[in-house]
């Protein structure tokens, strides 16, 4: 049950991204995303059952690394994926790779997964147990501040939203929710991938992203991307508070404070928590939050946007070290959620079949909750 309330946040809360532009009908995209990731779960252990587990693992069994890293605080990793779009549906037999510069480290050759979608995915059920979309409130705060500042929150009911706007953030929903059982959908596309079943993407801590990647195709063209030795993985978020290996007190105002990220061009931090059976809690580092664009596009928006965003004050400056959660706007939530984003400089060619860039963020995520407790709060009559 604690598991669905947190994926419900993360669902719910994705229909509110702001959309971005659809690609051209007859083009092809590459994608080369960089990222440095950790994750934190530091009232893992405190899971019922949890430490009995872990005590009487079987001879010789250990713990998937992630799960092993976030029992510890975290450990940061860095992961490459590779993603190309192409309109079409791609003929059995064919093939895509990409020859990566000698620097990754990732070998001589990427070879790229293809997905075909067969027919458009049906609605997706929420997880049992769960409230229906109908039904769902979200309270959305903005802004550094140790209080609640005035006009705040922005409370939206999705039963009272326009039936153009609940449209699309349903669809939004169910694309994402989709998303878990099938790499990529799109009508008509073929997506190429890269990691795949052969290989989990993670990169060696001293490889770097400078060179070519060149990408050689069957069925959509062949293009290779140069990327200049200023470009290269993002550090990770290290963070003195709230402390990664402890569960912070929600009732008061959450500082949060990180060492700066050299080369970031903007930040953004943003926490989710579930209030009751019906309620979404929403806080974003924002401090301009316009009317329609309650979150972002934390994927891998272009760096044109970030600095766009950065001047009109929706994302952090890239040199930000510090910003504060109001107080108490979480204390009522069973489960909530830090989520941290810093996007750097990438690389990119305007034209091309298909047209390739390269972008490198680095991402933070951490439970904030007691658990244990979330568990028993989720466990107890519906609506608490």
């Amino acid at each position: 049950m604690l598991r669905n309330r947190l994926a419900l946040i993360a669902v719910v809360s994705l229909g509110l991204c702001v959309a971005v532009g659809s690609p051209a009908d007859d083009q092809a995209y590459l994608g080369i995303f960089a990222e440095t990731t950790l994750t934190a779960m530091p009232g893992l252990a405190g899971l019922p059952g949890m430490a009995d587990m872990l005590k009487n693992l079987p001879e010789g069994m250990e713990l998937p690394p992630q799960v092993a890293a976030m029992l510890k605080g975290g450990e940061a990793k860095r992961q490459l994926n590779i993603r190309l779009w192409s309109p079409g549906i791609a003929p059995q037999g064919a093939t895509a790779w990409v020859v990566p510069p000698a620097g990754l480290k990732a070998g001589n050759k990427l070879n790229l997964t293809l997905y075909r979608p067969t027919a458009q995915q049906g609605e997706v059920a929420m997880p049992p147990g769960m409230p229906k979309f109908e039904e769902m409130t979200l309270k959305i705060y903005w802004g550094s501040s140790p209080t609640v500042r005035p006009g705040q929150p922005r409370i939206i009911k999705v039963a009272d939203m326009p039936a153009d706007k609940k449209a699309e953030m349903q669809a939004k929903q169910q694309a994402a929710m989709a998303q878990g059982s099938s790499y990529y959908y799109k009508p008509d596309w073929t997506t190429a991938h890269w990691p795949n079943e052969e290989d989990e993407g993670t990169i060696a801590n001293d490889a770097t992203l400078a060179g070519d990647y060149a990408l050689t195709t069957s069925y959509t063209g062949n293009v290779t991307l140069p990327v200049p030795a200023n470009v290269n993985f993002l550090a990770p978020f290290s963070l003195s508070s709230p402390d990664p290996k402890a569960v912070p007190d929600l009732t008061k105002a959450l500082p949060l404070k990180w060492a700066a990220i050299p080369h970031a061009l903007g930040l953004h931090a943003r926490i989710a928590g579930m209030e009751g059976r019906n309620t979404i809690v929403i806080w974003t580092s924002s401090e301009n939050l316009p009317e329609g664009m309650e979150s972002i596009d934390t994927d891998y928006p272009q760096m044109a946007e970030v600095r766009q965003w950065v001047a009109d004050k929706i994302m952090m400056e890239g040199t930000a070290t510090e910003c504060t959660v109001p107080e108490g706007i979480f204390a009522k939530c069973a489960a909530a959620m830090l989520s941290m984003v810093g996007f750097g400089p990438g690389a990119a060619l305007d034209q091309g079949q298909p047209i390739p860039r390269l972008q490198t963020k680095t991402t933070f995520n951490m439970n904030l909750s007691d658990m244990a407790k979330a568990a028993g709060m989720m466990m107890g009559p519906a609506g608490q």
